[in-house]
């Protein structure tokens, strides 16, 4: 990737804001690498289709053949010995073409000139691509706010759950990140620090993620 482009990785708990600072960054020129969303192009590869279905079995697939995200989510989010068999499967099925097509997007930012690339990727550090990151910024916010926010995806308490048990703790993700942002105010309170800390990103350069210099916590109080 050219020296010149700062990779940007973004973590933090489930439904705590990190897709609207992503958002919000990519208005402000950052080339939005969205893991998730390549992984959900993946799962739509009738290779990949064939080889889960044939796993997990029919009940997966939705009437026109397609994996039905719910049904495979339930099956994998959790506690029990066998979600997570059933995880390391999906992961060991998945993981592979949507690390290929995360590197061709890096690699095309920076071809295409961006200052910034911002990799949002769920398991950041479980999937070691924090390696890659020249910077990471942690998003936070209080439980019982992301217990709403989530209500937005279709979300209960237990599904929140389920999805958090299967990453990083958040205190270590607070701790292996340069910048934390507590997402505990208002949207304009959390886009005033995100544009403060993008502009000593794009102007200073990068802090590398072993610097041995402290995080900024930033919250509005």
């Amino acid at each position: 990737m050219s020296a010149a482009m700062i990779v940007l990785g973004i973590v933090g708990t489930p439904a705590s804001g990190k897709s609207t600072v992503a958002a919000h960054l990519q208005s402000k020129g950052a080339a939005w690498i969205n893991a998730d969303l390549i992984a959900r192009d993946v799962l739509h590869q009738q290779a990949v289709t064939d080889k889960l279905a044939e796993h997990f079995g029919s009940d997966i697939l939705g009437d026109d053949g397609t994996i039905q995200r719910s049904k495979l989510a339930a099956l994998v989010f959790g506690k029990s010995a066998q979600q997570q068999a059933a995880l390391d499967y999906l992961e060991s099925v998945i993981h592979p073409p949507t690390r290929i097509e995360i590197t061709r997007q890096l690699q095309a930012a920076a071809k295409s000139g961006a200052q910034v690339a911002l990799l949002d990727v769920p398991l950041l550090f479980e999937s070691a691509w924090d390696r890659s990151c020249d910077a990471i910024w942690c998003i936070d916010a209080p439980r019982e706010m992301r217990l709403k926010w989530s209500e937005n995806r279709g979300w209960d308490a237990a599904e929140l759950d389920r999805r958090e048990v299967n990453q990083t703790a958040i205190a270590e993700k607070r701790r292996l990140s340069n910048v934390i942002l507590d997402n505990d105010a208002t949207l304009s309170d959390l886009l005033k620090i995100v544009d403060s800390q993008w502009q000593i990103l794009v102007t200073m350069g990068s802090i590398g993620p072993d610097d041995s210099a402290p995080p900024h916590c930033l919250t509005d109080n």
